[in-house]
């Protein structure tokens, strides 16, 4: 028998052997911690709620409130690549309905990268897969070492990836800051699990995507037939659950479910965040205390 421990997230709130070996003993905590940031999340806000608008200076503002907040042990900073994904390339309209870029953002982008690098802060950028999929491959591998992880982001998207030790913060325009723990993101998804969203995504479609789910079932629906099934796999192993559940349009929905299989599964796979990309960075090298955020000082951030 292997005597190594079992590598085991609970996704019932529950505390392992694997977090206990990585917590203090005194106040439960975890010793280490990691903070991930979703880089052009932070960008588009930055640029978007400043005037002129730029991103470097509130792209570090944020960055230095989110380490006072969380107190990490290691920070990484993640960023999409040009298109396209393979998203793209099995959905063609894929986010094709989103405006284009604005002029002068990309540019302070290559700003922030420059400035990482020379605070030697940990980012990464993988070909062909978005910076979602390296949060979720980075969140997957530092769960397995025992890492406590917050992501930071404002894409509801990445709550796929809650666990009992990976978290995720959510920034917004419009909204108070939102912090998402199994439970809370239950509540947002009508108690449907943080693994479960893109069964649900698959039957609802996502607007900011361009992507459109099943026709004819809305949220509603799609609630029902995943508190009825669980995930879509268990949907389609026998539509007559469906087509004789208690729910209203029971019927309708499973006829609909039958006539848009294909469909409903390329929508899952288009809404899945990939969790094993050929991330080619080294969590445990990625500390904090070997980085200069902690002697950054924000106000000289702005550009000349």
């Amino acid at each position: 028998m292997s005597s190594e421990k079992p590598l085991v997230v609970d996704l019932n709130n529950k505390v392992t052997p694997l977090m206990k070996e990585h917590m203090n003993d005194e106040n439960g905590a975890h010793s280490k911690r990691l903070l991930l940031f979703d880089g052009h999340a932070l960008a588009f806000h930055s640029w978007f709620t400043s005037y002129p608008n730029k991103v470097v200076p509130g792209f570090f503002k944020m960055v230095s409130d989110a380490i006072e907040k969380h107190t990490p042990t290691h920070v990484i900073v993640t960023f999409d690549p040009p298109p396209p994904t393979f998203r793209h390339k099995l959905y063609p309209g894929y986010k094709a309905n989103r405006p284009p870029v604005p002029d002068g953002l990309l540019e302070d982008c290559e700003r922030v990268r420059v400035r990482l690098e020379s605070l030697n802060v940990a980012f990464c950028t993988v070909e062909g897969y978005e910076a979602d999929d390296v949060l979720g491959t980075l969140s997957r591998k530092a769960s397995m070492s025992g890492f406590h992880t917050v992501i930071v982001t404002c894409d509801l998207d990445l709550l796929q990836l809650v666990t009992p030790i990976t978290e995720v913060e959510v920034f917004s325009q419009y909204w108070p800051t939102r912090f998402f723990d199994v439970a809370a993101t239950k509540r947002r998804f009508g108690g449907i699990a943080p693994e479960n969203i893109p069964d649900y995504k698959a039957l609802v479609g996502d607007k900011s995507d361009n992507l459109p789910g099943v026709p004819g079932i809305g949220d509603v629906s799609a609630t029902a037939v995943l508190q009825e099934c669980g995930r879509l796999d268990n949907v389609y192993e026998d539509l007559a659950v469906i087509r004789e559940s208690r729910f209203r349009g029971a019927k309708r929905v499973a006829s609909l479910l039958a006539t848009h299989c294909e469909q409903a599964f390329l929508m899952r796979t288009l809404t899945t965040i990939v969790c094993n990309v050929p991330v080619d960075i080294d969590i445990d090298g990625a500390k904090l205390q070997d980085t200069g955020l902690g002697d950054m000082e924000v106000d000289a951030l702005e550009p000349r």
